[in-house]
């Protein structure tokens, strides 16, 4: 065999063993992801296993994330049950502050969950529980907001209205001690 073709043979089986190396880490990212697909839609990832995501500073069983602590319920209540559980827990319902919020670690929830967002009536404005109203650089409101008077968030990062009186999980928020 000559020269040139024992060249072009060996790039050829170089070329072979990168393309099953990659081939083969494409199978175990798929694996991967399509195991974490078929989790329950209730489960929670477990946040406080991960580096930055747990603080002595908050309750335990809750999240901490910048200066806030977390709690994500595996409980379906309505709003209004929602609302008690965290007042009884001395937190309120989730407000989301800004962009960033969602960006951490909200991004990675895996089901719906209440949040302080609700309004009164058609015509009323979305506020927060603690009576602040709706930033429009957080959401565009008309998007998805047509089914009830309470906002729950979750699922591909969306926000959604729904019947106040429709059992979901919920998140409640309180500042890091």
């Amino acid at each position: 065999m000559s020269t040139p073709w024992r060249l072009l043979a060996g790039t050829l089986g170089v070329l072979a063993l990168a393309l099953m190396a990659s081939v083969l880490a494409l199978g175990v990212l798929m694996a991967t992801h399509s195991y974490q697909a078929f989790e329950s839609p209730f489960s929670v990832v477990n946040f406080s296993s991960q580096r930055g995501y747990y603080s002595l500073s908050c309750p335990q069983n809750w999240i901490w994330n910048r200066g806030n602590c977390y709690y994500i319920s595996t409980e379906a209540k309505t709003w209004p049950g929602s609302q008690t559980a965290c007042k009884n827990m001395n937190s309120s319902l989730l407000k989301i502050e800004d962009r960033e919020e969602l960006k951490d670690f909200l991004k990675l929830l895996k089901s719906y969950y209440w949040t302080g967002l609700s309004r009164r009536g058609p015509d009323e404005p979305w506020r927060w529980e603690d009576g602040s109203g709706l930033s429009h650089n957080l959401l565009s409101e008309q998007e998805h907001f047509f089914r009830g008077w309470c906002v729950h968030y979750g699922f591909s990062n969306q926000f959604s209205s729904e019947d106040c009186h429709h059992s979901t999980t919920y998140i409640c928020k309180q500042s890091a001690i």
